[in-house]
């Protein structure tokens, strides 16, 4: 152990003659400490979030989406389907398409967006609607025979938040009136149909909840009205983060014509909010930090007023300017690293408690789950502790620049 980390132990421990000094740097401990858990814990807020909404968005939607540029119908998407599903890193592929659509049923009416389900594939996985879906089954989507009293109703699967608008239950008829127009004697009116309702589906975002409604892919054409087309060829890929690689090989295998669209990319806008809101987070509570660290200074700006004595002693047996700078800056380093330790510390126990006793909730009408689990990573703690030892280290350089400048003659003078 060198002789500058020695002394500037034996400070840290020592009684002192001043108790405020004591006080002063027990605050800026303390200070610290609070700042790098207040730092941990909102990151592992914000990062529980983040992967709670990520985990709901890919469960509920597509992670690769195939379409043309000009949105016109893929006229061969049983055969593109079939090959797309033998790309590298494609897990499953399938056909479908959207209408927007008003729905009206019990007298409330109600915009949806209508999406088809291509039945017809043996892999499910690419459709969600198999996943998210809390009553009834999807596979009664399929279109029903015609009975001897006329044609039955297709099925359709309503979101869980628009079924509580409009009052539906299973077994409920609904008209769709699309967007599109056909043309009759008695001039433009919309395409419809009726459905019956087989079932409630529930992705855990209220967006999709509360807009979306499932129905067969070939009912889907029919509204639609331009035939055995498919909009959009959408994928589930293994690695959520190679999407854009995986992507390219897709357009490769599609050829020409075709462009894709990433979950990445089709939610660029909430990502970016969630990245502006860590940094806004880091900083603010690295200000606070910043803030507490300013004890650091002041608890050895009075530690070396107190300690001219020594100094000048120190300086008289041969100590050079630099020695004595590098006491005074081990004393606020460790001051430091005392608090960012203590800092992760309450910061990880009270992360615990939070996910322990689910402290932090939110409204489970809107994000289907009643809590949020903090999730603490390894690296920003690191990193978070790292950022406090730095701060306390700028903090100990005026003081400790005063104290070197410190003559020995004039410090002994009135000893």
């Amino acid at each position: 152990m060198s002789y500058e980390l020695f002394i500037a132990l034996r400070y840290l421990r020592a009684k002192r003659r001043q108790a405020a000094v004591s006080v002063i740097t027990g605050v800026a401990i303390a200070g610290i400490a609070v700042g790098v858990a207040a730092l941990l814990v909102a990151l592992a807020l914000a990062t529980g979030f983040r992967e709670e909404v990520q985990d709901k968005i890919l469960g509920g939607t597509a992670h690769l989406n195939l379409l043309k540029p000009d949105n016109s119908g893929i006229a061969d998407y049983q055969a593109l389907t079939a090959r797309l599903s033998q790309v590298a890193g494609v897990k499953a592929a399938a056909a479908t398409m959207y209408d927007q659509v008003l729905l009206s049923a019990n007298d409330r009416q109600e915009p949806a967006i209508l999406k088809g389900v291509d039945l017809s594939t043996d892999n499910n996985a690419a459709n969600e609607v198999f996943t998210t879906t809390i009553e009834g089954d999807p596979k009664d989507l399929a279109p029903v025979p015609i009975a001897a009293t006329g044609p039955s109703p297709d099925g359709v699967i309503v979101g869980r938040e628009l079924a509580r608008s409009m009052n539906l239950r299973p077994g409920d008829v609904v008209t769709a009136y699309s967007a599109k127009t056909r043309l009759t004697p008695v001039g433009t009116t919309p395409l419809t149909a009726q459905f019956r309702v087989v079932g409630i589906s529930a992705s855990g975002l209220y967006e999709y909840d509360a807009h979306w409604a499932y129905v067969s892919l070939a009912a889907a054409q029919r509204l639609n009205g331009e035939g055995d087309v498919a909009g959009v060829i959408q994928m589930k890929v293994e690695d959520l983060y190679a999407v854009n690689e995986i992507g390219q090989r897709v357009l490769d295998a599609a050829g020409k014509g075709f462009m894709t669209q990433s979950w990445q990319e089709l939610n660029r806008s909430l990502f970016a909010a969630f990245k502006l809101q860590q940094s806004l987070i880091v900083a603010f509570f690295s200000l606070l930090i910043a803030i507490a660290a300013l004890n650091i200074i002041t608890t050895l700006t009075m530690a070396v007023i107190e300690k001219q004595g020594d100094i000048a002693i120190l300086r008289a047996q041969g100590a050079p300017p630099r020695s004595i700078s590098k006491i005074f800056m081990w004393q606020g380093l460790m001051i430091g690293i005392v608090g960012a330790l203590l800092g992760v510390v309450l910061g990880l126990s009270v992360s615990w408690l939070a996910n322990r006793y689910k402290l932090v909730s939110i409204p489970a009408e809107i994000y289907s789950i009643s809590h949020i689990t903090l999730k603490v990573r390894a690296l920003p703690c690191a990193l978070i502790a790292l950022l406090a030892v730095t701060i306390s280290f700028l903090a100990t350089i005026y003081p400790a620049r005063a104290a070197a400048k410190i003559q020995p003659v004039e410090a002994l003078r009135y000893e």
